[in-house]
């Protein structure tokens, strides 16, 4: 059994602002002076990628040692991730599909897409965004690397899992650059974020004698690369930045942080505070309803006659303000009376 880490879960929340700042904020704002969305999906992929391959490693280790099969391991991890991820993506397509005329931007002509987790192809393939449900394609990535990573982890590269990692790492940050249009939302481009994530998982797992080189490794190169991402969006364009490289160190190093530290400061008084604590918790709802949420709003302000900046095109704090505590409201209504319930199931998986 893997040890929880305190601080990780305001790590989610802190990720989950990013991406809604990025899609309410207006173009042209301030705040858009650096992605932050693409920051907040990335700090999830680091954060999965982590989460999931610390787990897989010590089933792997345990296989080694003849206490669990490979099949068993694979129902278990399957299990879990299905009861996790799809009862409120699929409530939420249901939703969706039953009331199309309100979510609108194609999404009952491109239903399956995102039936089959593949809405990443469907917004490359077109070259655009669907409105209030480009966000999708994240998750779609995730479900993709989900699928094939444990199969690698288990059947191919079980005894060169040190390679798989930097083989990823390099694949990842190589790939979208090879591609137009918006190949960085093709899981391939994508997968540097959870190798960085899972190389945090075999130091800490496999071999932790790597722990000194890579913390040190870390301390050396992070204010350096925070500094690049800076110059990159305030100073000077850099040519071929691999900034989802970058974000990804920057996240594992803080990951790190709290795996390593965890009666420091920042991670018991800041990372680690209830509130941050309670919105990572629910981090998944408000990921999956932040981008939907606020048609359905705007929706129904219109069947009631009530006028707002929204509704005219125009921006407001305050509105914004109350969207986003309803969306957390939501996301806790969700939890509680969904996702926790099935969850406990997860302790039936033999």
């Amino acid at each position: 059994m893997v040890k929880y880490i305190v601080g990780l879960n305001g790590i989610r929340a802190l990720a989950v602002f990013f991406v809604i700042l990025s899609h309410r904020f207006p173009q042209g704002h301030v705040i858009h002076t650096f992605p932050l969305g693409s920051y907040g999906v990335d700090i999830f992929f680091v954060l999965s990628g982590f989460l999931i391959s610390r787990s897989l490693f010590s089933q792997i280790i345990a296989n080694n040692e003849g206490i669990v099969s490979k099949q068993i391991i694979l129902k278990s991890f399957f299990y879990k991730r299905c009861l996790r991820i799809f009862p409120i993506y699929y409530l939420l397509l249901l939703f969706m599909y039953l009331s199309s005329g309100v979510i609108g931007n194609q999404f009952k002509e491109n239903v399956l897409w995102y039936l089959f987790y593949s809405s990443n192809y469907l917004n490359f393939f077109e070259n655009r965004w669907f409105g209030s449900l480009a966000h999708f394609w994240s998750l779609s990535v995730e479900e993709q690397f989900y699928i094939f990573w444990p199969l690698l982890l288990l059947f191919v590269f079980k005894k060169r899992i040190l390679m798989l990692i930097f083989s990823l790492v390099i694949v990842g940050t190589i790939y979208p650059f090879l591609l137009d249009g918006k190949s960085s939302i093709l899981t391939l481009a994508c997968v540097n974020a959870f190798a960085i994530g899972a190389l945090l998982a075999y130091v800490e797992i496999i071999n932790p004698n790597y722990k000194y080189i890579f913390i040190k490794t870390l301390k050396i190169v992070f204010l350096p690369v925070l500094i690049l991402v800076f110059l990159h969006h305030v100073v000077l364009n850099i040519p071929y930045f691999s900034e989802r490289l970058a974000i990804s160190i920057i996240a594992v190093a803080i990951i790190s942080y709290c795996l390593y530290n965890s009666k420091s400061f920042l991670v018991t008084n800041i990372l680690g505070n209830k509130i941050l604590n309670f919105i990572g918790v629910i981090s998944y709802g408000i990921y999956l309803y932040h981008n939907v949420v606020p048609k359905y709003w705007s929706w129904g302000l219109r069947k009631m006659n009530i006028t707002t900046p929204s509704l005219k095109y125009q921006f407001s704090y305050f509105e914004f303000f109350i969207q986003t505590i309803f969306i957390i409201g939501i996301s806790y209504l969700s939890w509680i009376i969904i996702e926790r319930p099935i969850l406990k199931l997860k302790d039936k998986v033999l």
